[in-house]
């Protein structure tokens, strides 16, 4: 039940990426979150193609909100203070990009039971 390796030769030659291979490779371990627990419990093996395709569609996300896992959530100054949010935006984004690659194959969420 091992998950494919996602390359950037997929990324960039099959995917059309555009990002370099020093984003890519940032942004991949966050992507490959996502699509982990959009396929459980499906096998990754059971559509390679598929998965790949859904860890590029959500590195091409986490770059757009510029691939770092740090965000600032909020800035105190005196007795200002200013939230942002907690990256939740980031996130439902990548999961709507994995769910676009998976839906018809195998490893689209099946539910419960």
């Amino acid at each position: 039940m091992a998950a494919p390796e996602v390359t950037y030769a997929f990324y960039r030659d099959e995917w059309h990426g555009t990002l370099g291979e020093d984003a890519f490779g940032a942004s991949l371990p966050r992507a490959l979150a996502v699509v982990r627990d959009r396929v459980l419990p499906a096998d990754p093996a059971e559509d390679p193609d598929a998965y790949s395709r859904a860890a590029c569609a959500a590195v091409d996300v986490d770059a757009a909100y510029g691939g770092s896992a740090a965000a600032i959530a909020s800035v105190t100054t005196g007795t200002v203070s200013m939230g942002f949010g907690d990256g939740s935006s980031r996130r439902s984004d990548m999961v709507r990009a994995v769910d676009a690659e998976l839906a018809g194959t195998p490893l689209a969420f099946k539910g419960l039971g």
